[in-house]
């Protein structure tokens, strides 16, 4: 299978492992729909052309099952001489579960009652919590999938999206957040080759800035399409993502000397979105920081009931990045070099 351009430019898919015959998972049906969407982008398109021409990128893409936990979301990977690039479809699969119980939660369990208090619920909007529960149990189960040693009939515990029955809608968001999310993925990745980064060898400093770099021009080439009628779900796609990164676990939140910390990444990336203070995208992260905050950092419910209400989704954002950023630096706090210490 191949995904052409118009010039004729192929990205063959390497098939996974597993039997996807009769069953409609999130990485069966989205993945492909996911590079499609990505290379429609014309900076990216051009970019992957011209790396794939003079810089030694391969044509293929290997989407892979990791059988040890889900270690990486993508990669950049030397190959027989070329570079290829590597998308997990383990995260990809534990990404749509993410995109599904965020959108899902801050939908009914955030926004509704947010607007209800301020008296703007003008449709009269109902929380959904039978939605709620599915999103949830559809989230915990797929974090197994970052367990060391998972069983395969994990992937298989994932809803069927092509059958939606009463909860089409949660599905729909959670498939447009995948695709936009894995297409992200693609294009740091792509950015990586693109800006000489498989050419050199780096320290851990070089590397977290290589990181920063990756980030800036993949988010450079996919706000390519913020203007389009999709271009708010690309947003979304991308903060989701990064949320997704931070839930794979206690330790996620720390860039571990060779990417940049979660909260400082997550923040570059959100300022650029270009969003109002009142824009919902601040409080759809803000929701998952205070999530992670309260399963890994924590945090207690009591300590959150007992807060004043916030004027904005940015203060509300603002108020967890912060207290995400000062359990970082309590769980993991970094070595400072004293001034005699030569290396």
């Amino acid at each position: 299978m191949s995904l052409l351009s118009d010039d004729g430019m192929a990205y063959p898919i390497e098939q996974s492992l597993f039997d996807y015959s009769g069953l409609y998972l999130p990485v069966q049906a989205l993945r492909d729909l996911s590079i499609q969407h990505v290379l429609n982008i014309e900076g990216v398109w051009e970019a992957a052309n011209t790396e794939v021409n003079t810089n030694d990128l391969s044509k293929n893409i290997l989407f892979l099952e990791e059988n040890n936990g889900c270690l990486t979301p993508g990669e950049i990977i030397e190959k027989n001489g070329k570079y290829e690039i590597n998308i997990s479809l383990t995260f990809c699969q534990f990404l749509w579960a993410v995109g599904l119980y965020i959108s899902t939660v801050f939908d009914n369990v955030v926004q509704i009652p947010m607007m209800n208090a301020m008296g703007c619920n003008i449709h009269g909007y109902k929380a959904n919590m039978a939605a709620v529960e599915f999103a949830g149990d559809s989230f915990f189960r797929a974090r197994r999938l970052l367990e060391t040693q998972w069983r395969k009939e994990i992937f298989f515990e994932i809803p069927n999206i092509c059958d939606p029955q009463a909860f089409r809608d949660e599905i729909g968001k959670a498939n447009a957040l995948m695709i936009s999310g894995v297409g992200f993925i693609f294009a740091h990745e792509l950015a990586h080759s693109y800006l000489g980064h498989t050419q050199t060898v780096s320290n851990a400093n070089q590397m977290v800035k290589d990181e920063i770099a990756a980030d800036e021009l993949a988010f450079d080439w996919l706000a390519e399409t913020f203007g389009a009628d999709d271009g708010y779900t690309n947003k979304v796609g991308i903060a989701n993502l990064l949320c997704a990164l931070l839930f794979m676990g206690p330790d996620s939140v720390s860039g571990g000397g060779s990417h940049p910390h979660m909260d400082i990444r997550i923040d570059l990336l959100m300022k650029r979105m270009d969003v109002p203070e009142i824009d919902v995208l601040w409080g759809y992260v803000g929701s998952a920081l205070r999530l992670w905050l309260m399963v890994y950092g924590g945090y207690s419910i009591a300590e959150d009931m007992a807060l004043k209400p916030f004027n904005f989704y940015r203060d509300f954002y603002d108020f967890y990045l912060a207290k995400l950023r000062e359990t970082r630096q309590r769980l993991f706090p970094e070595w400072v070099k004293p001034d005699w210490y030569v290396e």
